[in-house]
């Protein structure tokens, strides 16, 4: 479905590989209109580094290309999610200079998958 989805002419995902001899992480940037602030903003939908590459800049790599690839799209903010339990992403989030922002996420199945 993923391959599918990237060959469409403008795909609604942007997806980011860091490669070695192998995968060593991705990003997915994501982007949307909010109606409150009247701006697009970019949607990290997930970062993930192998466990073998944490510690060795392929993450922040993976995150400062994801911000340049959601200001070349015209997003005025960056936005996501990490489980309030994932303390080393919280923390690396912090020391790029996110700020966190308390929410209470809802989810509704639409489906039986």
């Amino acid at each position: 479905m993923l391959e599918r989805l990237l060959q469409v002419e403008e795909p609604p995902v942007r997806i980011l590989v860091a490669e070695s001899d192998q995968i060593a992480g991705y990003a997915a940037l994501t982007t949307d209109y909010s109606l409150w602030s009247g701006a697009r903003y970019g949607h990290l939908d997930c970062l993930f580094v192998a466990k073998e590459y944490r510690g060795r800049g392929v993450g922040q790599i993976l995150f400062l290309k994801v911000r340049e690839e959601a200001h070349s799209a015209g997003c005025v903010r960056l936005e996501w999610q990490t489980p309030d339990w994932n303390c080393q992403a919280t923390e690396f989030y912090r020391r790029n200079g996110a700020e966190c922002l308390s929410k209470t996420r809802f989810v509704l199945q639409l489906d039986d998958g």
